[in-house]
């Protein structure tokens, strides 16, 4: 299935996050009912020495390499976007995980296949990361659509200051740079 306007997939703004895991530990209790990172399907990226934190999650590729590469064909899209793996299937080969170029699928610490994020598929209030991130708001559950105008506005936004005119206002030219 081709993501559409209507699907809705998780963005992620790095710089808003504070590295506080609550996204890991959601994720482990809706999915496993365990409190525990390595039962996360999202794992948070720490860079402690440049103060970043960067949480890392199956991007949901238009054309993802991890259903590609695997043999068994056990990648597959949910109808929600979300590409996971079909258990039976998996043989925990992992040609998938080192494909990925996000790094984003994973092995489950109980079955030994690969698993990745399938967007909370059967709760109907969306993701439990996106849930939990309420310190910064680092996840957001959008449109994909709507995801696209605000990475497109974001990234006008950071070229605004390399085609002022130096000396010249906003004014002079009858438009605002702030979005």
């Amino acid at each position: 299935m081709q993501q559409t306007t209507q699907t809705k997939l998780i963005i992620v703004d790095p710089d808003k996050c504070t590295g506080c895991h609550s996204c890991e530990m959601a994720c482990s209790i809706k999915h496993f009912n365990v409190c525990g990172t390595n039962y996360s399907r999202i794992r948070i990226h720490e860079f402690r020495d440049v103060n970043t934190f960067i949480p890392v999650m199956c991007q949901a590729c238009e054309e993802p390499i991890c259903l590609k590469v695997c043999p068994m064909n056990a990648r597959m899209r949910l109808e929600n976007g979300a590409m996971v793996t079909e258990e039976h299937k998996c043989i925990g080969c992992k040609a998938c995980i080192h494909a990925c170029p996000f790094g984003a699928a994973i092995v489950s610490p109980i079955t030994g296949k690969t698993m990745s994020c399938d967007l909370c598929l059967d709760d109907e209030l969306g993701p439990w990361c996106v849930k939990a991130c309420t310190m910064q708001k680092a996840l957001n559950y959008v449109r994909s659509s709507d995801a696209a105008k605000a990475r497109g506005r974001e990234w006008a936004k950071s070229l605004t200051d390399d085609y002022k005119v130096p000396g010249a206002k906003e004014e002079d030219f009858g438009f605002s740079f702030n979005v």
